[in-house]
């Protein structure tokens, strides 16, 4: 006799659910790994809180075209001991991937045509998350697939995110990563920018990066283009 068994709430120890969450995406545009850990150092250098304990996919798609067989083994190992955490590699290649011990993820892409046929009403409506209480040191605070708008301080060591635009109407301090999930149109506004670092759609500057560069007066405006961060004011 087959005896079914009810699972209740109260039995039930986990649900599976598909989320997204922000990682940094490591695009590899040459095979040279002495270079490699060189420049993760340095990068982790300016941006320590930015990189250390950072989920990262290692992106080979700009190398399938040059045959060289790389070590992804090696390539885990030097961003590991660097303090990151290798989740998945972007390639072609299923047995590089797996003998690295990182699962291959897809690469499919949907084509500039079919792109070019969604019409806005097909597109998710885009929320906004405003915030009117201080946002302190080591809190994060997400605005999942709209904007953030805050109108309260900032403090040295938050970090605000969102899928699209991040407005602070006032001091930006802490960290600002607007376009986590990739959008290259999303844009950082502040009336006073004094963060440690700026990041648009992964492309990021930290607070000595930015002090290089012309102080700006009036409401700032942070934007990518060709992708490199640009500031100006509006």
């Amino acid at each position: 006799m087959t005896v079914s068994t009810l699972i209740t709430d109260r039995q039930q120890c986990f649900q599976l659910k598909t989320n997204f969450l922000p990682c940094t995406v490591l695009q590899l545009l040459r095979y040279d790994l002495e270079a490699l850990e060189q420049q993760i150092k340095a990068s982790i250098s300016r941006a320590p809180m930015f990189f250390t304990g950072s989920p990262v996919v290692i992106d080979v798609e700009k190398m399938q075209s040059s045959g060289e067989v790389l070590d992804f083994s090696k390539i885990k190992a030097i961003l590991v001991a660097n303090g990151m955490v290798p989740i998945g590699i972007r390639s072609s290649n299923q047995e590089q991937a797996s003998a690295a011990g990182l699962p291959l993820l897809n690469l499919a892409k949907t084509s500039t045509l079919e792109k070019t046929k969604k019409t806005e009403q097909e597109l998710p409506a885009l929320t906004t998350k405003v915030v009117s209480t201080p946002i302190r040191s080591g809190m994060q605070i997400y605005a999942k697939e709209g904007d953030l708008v805050i109108v309260a301080q900032v403090s040295s060591g938050a970090e605000l995110m969102a899928d699209g635009h991040i407005h602070v109407y006032g001091a930006l301090r802490g960290r600002a990563l607007a376009g986590v999930r990739g959008n290259t149109e999303a844009r950082i506004f502040c009336q006073t920018l004094e963060a440690e670092l700026v990041s648009i759609a992964g492309y990021y500057l930290t607070k000595e990066e930015m002090q290089k560069l012309p102080q700006q007066e009036g409401v700032i405006q942070i934007y990518l283009q060709n992708e490199q961060i640009k500031i100006e004011c509006v």
